[in-house]
């Protein structure tokens, strides 16, 4: 556990543009804003950027991470940007504590450890862990409902029927496709033992059931009424996509990234080879749940790796089966000292190559510049220009370390999406006059993708002069076209 949380806190201070740095810099972004709000020793212009930045943002999912990152802004007197990482590893950890004792009750002690160093130090794992987003918050939520729903089914005692209910409920609030990797698990070792009858009469089951569901469905009732949410259920499905056989090739390249082939491979034997009928039931729903989710997201699930987060701890829990009939069969040979030493010592070794593995790729990228770079390409202009920007990020790079938020110019894999999601191919001339209505300047900071856009390459270069250019940024000055 010590291992696990300081590999995650290695490179702390590297600003969070290394795992998918869109998602990291939205939250950051909200928590800015919430942090912001409640300031009084700031200038107004910063006060008001941070805050619109903030509301600018649709809703997607509650802001509780962002709210928890924002309080703690608060009560530390600054704005730290690691402080999110510290909080998504230790959701992290906490999560696989929960596993180990999971994993014990479904196979062992042994079970549990395989498990724990499984989860613990995958090395997309150590690096998604410590982003800044709901995820791991979510897979932590998770863990802790499928540990007291295992106690529950064990047990029938009030106390893990409501807990159960309560991590399940938190779960889907901190994001809703939570669901996937809860309901088929849950309704597969239900539906397996007592059997539907003996369900449908079970108070416990309806108690579970509701203290999941409300939560959430305030939330979206709430979302829907008043903030647009609906808006985010458009342009998810792809049902195209799941009729296209390099679809499911690319999804299982993903997982096999992930978690690796052998993992998986020994992760299906073990849900096999498991011998209780409740607990294979409830694996193989949980497998179940994984593949719901991806069909339900197939365009998401091969473009957004950290969908994949829970695919982990079902994989560590899928693989203590196998570890628990290894160490059964080691367990009855008699083996000298020597050997079970170097059997430890085989582990650690796997689990040190893990941990460099992901300490060299977090090495191996310093995003110290990228503050000060952005900061200098924004002071260009004034705080109070209208940009309209072809930049890194959909804009939020600039928004957050250059304090201007821009309107953002669509690079082609948006446009894609676009088309994907049914919308009509964009007329240039319109969308330009549109898009750059009111605006002062045109901002390029994504200069090799100004050139897979040829036609807004040479429209901007021979309609208006250059305002201002240095490395890797031109501004387009749209209020002095060329004569």
């Amino acid at each position: 556990m010590l291992l696990g949380l300081g590999i995650r806190l290695y490179d702390l201070t590297d600003p969070p543009l290394d795992f998918h740095s869109t998602r990291q810099l939205w939250s950051a972004i909200i928590s800015r804003g919430m942090y912001y709000q409640g300031l009084d020793n700031v200038s107004t212009w910063q006060k008001e950027t941070a805050v619109q930045a903030w509301k600018s943002k649709p809703a997607i999912e509650p802001t509780i991470f962002e709210a928890v990152t924002a309080a703690t802004y608060k009560l530390v007197g600054k704005e730290i940007l690691w402080i999110p990482r510290i909080y998504s590893s230790l959701f992290w950890l906490v999560g696989g504590i929960g596993l180990f004792l999971l994993a014990k009750e479904l196979t062992s002690v042994d079970g549990g450890v395989i498990a724990l160093l499984f989860y613990i130090f995958t090395p997309f794992g150590i690096i998604a862990s410590r982003s800044f987003q709901p995820d791991p918050m979510m897979v932590m939520w998770i863990i802790l409902a499928w540990l007291t729903f295992i106690r529950w089914r064990k047990t029938s005692n009030w106390k893990h029927a409501v807990l159960t209910g309560i991590f399940a409920g938190i779960a889907m609030l901190v994001k809703s496709v939570a669901v996937f990797m809860l309901l088929g698990g849950f309704s597969a070792a239900i539906l397996v033992e007592p059997g539907i009858k003996k369900t449908v009469r079970d108070i416990q089951v309806w108690v579970i059931g509701l203290l999941s569901a409300i939560p959430v469905s305030i939330y979206t009732i709430h979302g829907v009424l008043t903030l647009g949410l609906e808006k985010q259920f458009q342009g998810r499905f792809f049902p195209e996509l799941l009729s296209d056989p390099s679809h499911y090739v690319r999804w299982g390249n993903e997982m096999m990234g992930i978690v690796g082939f052998s993992s998986l491979i020994i992760g299906f034997v073990g849900v096999i080879i498991m011998e209780n009928r409740s607990h294979k039931a409830f694996m193989m729903g949980l497998w179940g749940g994984y593949f719901v989710y991806g069909l339900v997201f197939p365009y998401h699930f091969i473009t957004h790796s950290y969908y994949h987060l829970p695919l982990i701890p079902l994989v560590a829990l899928s693989l203590s089966p196998a570890a628990k009939g290894l160490f059964d069969k080691i367990s009855g040979l008699e083996i000298t000292w020597w050997s079970r030493i170097g059997i430890v010592g085989v582990i650690l070794a796997g689990v040190m190559i893990q941990v460099w593995d992901a300490r060299v790729e977090l090495a191996a990228s310093d995003y110290r510049h990228e503050p000060g770079y952005w900061e200098e390409v924004a002071s260009k202009v004034s705080h109070d220009a209208n940009i309209v920007a072809l930049t890194q990020d959909y804009g939020d790079r600039i928004t957050y370390y250059g304090w201007h938020q821009v309107n953002n110019w669509p690079e082609t894999g948006q446009l894609a999406y676009r088309e994907l999601r049914g919308g009509k191919p964009l007329e240039f001339d319109q969308w330009f006059q549109e898009q750059t209505l009111d605006m002062d300047y045109f901002l390029v900071t994504r200069l090799k993708e100004l050139d897979r856009q040829p036609e807004l390459k040479k429209h901007l270069y021979d309609t208006y002069e250059i305002f201002d250019q240095g490395e890797g940024y031109i501004y387009f000055d749209l209020n002095k076209p060329l004569k």
